[in-house]
Formats: C-alpha cells, sequence, structure tokens
C-alpha cells in the first residue's frame, strides 16, 4: 500500500510538473486544479502513513498550491476576457 501510495503522488506530480514546464499551463486548466487538489488532499491524508521527510512533503504541497493558484488565474482570465473579432 506504501509503495502505491508514492507511486500515485509521483505520477501525480510529474504531470504536473509536465504541464508547468512544457506546456506552461496554456491548456487544460481545469484538469490541473483537479490534479492539484488531488496531489493535496492524497499526500496530506497519507503523510503519517509514508513517513516522508517534511522538506519533501512541503515541497510538494507548495507545487500543487502553486499550480492550482496558477491555473485558477489563467482560467478566469480564459473565461473573463472578451472574445477577439478575427
Amino acid at each position: 500500500m506504501e509503495t502505491f501510495t508514492i507511486i500515485w503522488i509521483v505520477f501525480v506530480l510529474v504531470i504536473l510538473l509536465y504541464r508547468m514546464i512544457f506546456q506552461k499551463f496554456k491548456e487544460h486548466n481545469r484538469e490541473n486544479i483537479g490534479l492539484s487538489g488531488i496531489l493535496i488532499i492524497f499526500t496530506w491524508s497519507n503523510n503519517s502513513s509514508i513517513q516522508m521527510n517534511q522538506i519533501v512533503f512541503f515541497a510538494i504541497i507548495a507545487i500543487a498550491a502553486y499550480s492550482a493558484v496558477v491555473n485558477g488565474m489563467l482560467l478566469t482570465r480564459k473565461i473573463n476576457e472578451p472574445e477577439r473579432l478575427s
């Protein structure tokens, strides 16, 4: 169970980092917010069972929170921006 939890956390973190670095959060904003929320909840709830280092724990939470905030800003900008005529 512990191995599955670590693999799950690393998988979601890699997806977020890939979208952050290579796609620069240009699309899939709602999915990124959801992934960030899942990562925060899953990491926070399993912190005591995994016994991970506190620095790694806070780094994962910080990356997920940063991703959620940036994607939230991009999503609201995309929704509120008037459509331009081409």
